[in-house]
């Protein structure tokens, strides 16, 4: 059984709590759905179903999920690992890091993502907001990431919305996701997407909506290395082929992977105590002394209550 603490964000369908278990402490992220969406038997649906789609795939870079279950007041929940980091975007915006670790963060995404495609599932919504960045670095000084948020994600072999609904984020959707029917390389996009803004410090399109659909199913875009002028050949070109328009041409997330992990050493040589420690997080506002695990604030309704049955 776990206890609910202090709020540590909130999104636009859901709330994330710190929560501790009841008999031995340790710390969770308790994911609820928000009271307005519990009424939508396909939103309650979509937010349990991330513990099915998170239990396919085993990888120290990918989010887990120790179970899903509703309140006796009818409010979906996932207990999930709690993790100690921030997003890569709030990172990227605050004091981006040197590029060779961005090339280790992007291979241990793609590493993450390949796992996830072994397990038959597609994430759908790769950005810099869903990748965490944990405090605490990993062997070598080399900074540790997580993928988070299976909220869009679906099986790779699910049949498109019969609604013809879009899903995911404009800035980073390839083209067949905005036609309803994103693939394992839609995933390989997003990608590309985000390492072209890592490396450029530009998107790879701005604009309205309109604008951005047109451009990311019709404009190719600009080489990153027109941008960026002493940016890697290598990796130049790997960016442009995980862009290209024809899923069929992008490379798979292994390859990525195996990629990004041979260039990242390479580039660090121009420093390698450069990359050892990313620049110090901004501190995590600590609850306050008085709130327990029974002080439960401006908890919803039906969440103020031990959330049970599983241990």
């Amino acid at each position: 059984m776990y206890g609910v603490v202090s709020e540590i964000a909130r999104g636009g369908t859901s709330t994330v709590y710190l929560g501790r278990h009841i008999a031995t402490g340790e710390r969770v992220a308790i994911k609820t759905l928000d009271a307005f969406y519990v009424g939508h038997s396909e939103m309650v649906h979509r937010l349990l179903a991330e513990h099915e789609l998170a239990r396919r795939a085993r990888h120290p870079g990918l989010l887990e999920i120790l179970c899903a279950d509703q309140t006796r007041n009818g409010i979906p929940y996932l207990v999930m690992e709690y993790l100690d980091g921030e997003s890569l975007g709030a990172l990227v915006s605050r004091s981006p890091p040197p590029r060779a670790a961005l090339l280790a963060i992007g291979a241990q995404i793609a590493s993450a993502v390949a796992a996830l495609h072994a397990g038959g599932v597609v994430h759908c919504d790769l950005k810099p907001d869903n990748v965490l960045v944990l405090h605490a670095p990993g062997p070598g000084g080399w900074p540790r990431v997580k993928v988070i948020d299976y909220g869009v994600a679906r099986l790779a072999d699910e049949l498109p919305r019969s609604d013809g609904a879009v899903v995911g984020t404009p800035a980073f959707m390839a083209p067949e996701q905005w036609h309803g029917a994103p693939t394992a390389k839609s995933d390989v996009y997003a990608l590309g997407c985000m390492l072209y803004e890592l490396v450029t410090r530009v998107p790879v399109f701005s604009g309205a909506l309109p604008q951005l659909m047109t451009a990311h199913c019709a404009r190719l875009p600009e080489r990153p290395s027109l941008r960026c002028h002493d940016l890697e050949s290598e990796l130049d070109l790997l960016i442009v082929c995980m862009l290209a328009k024809d899923p069929e041409r992008r490379p798979a997330m292994a390859e990525i992977a195996a990629t990004l992990a041979a260039l990242a050493p390479v580039t660090a040589e121009l420093g390698r105590a450069g990359i050892a420690s990313l620049p110090p997080a901004v501190p995590r506002p600590q609850p306050a002394a008085h709130r327990t695990r029974d002080s439960f604030g401006d908890v919803p309704s039906g969440l103020a209550l031990r959330l049970g049955g599983h241990g």
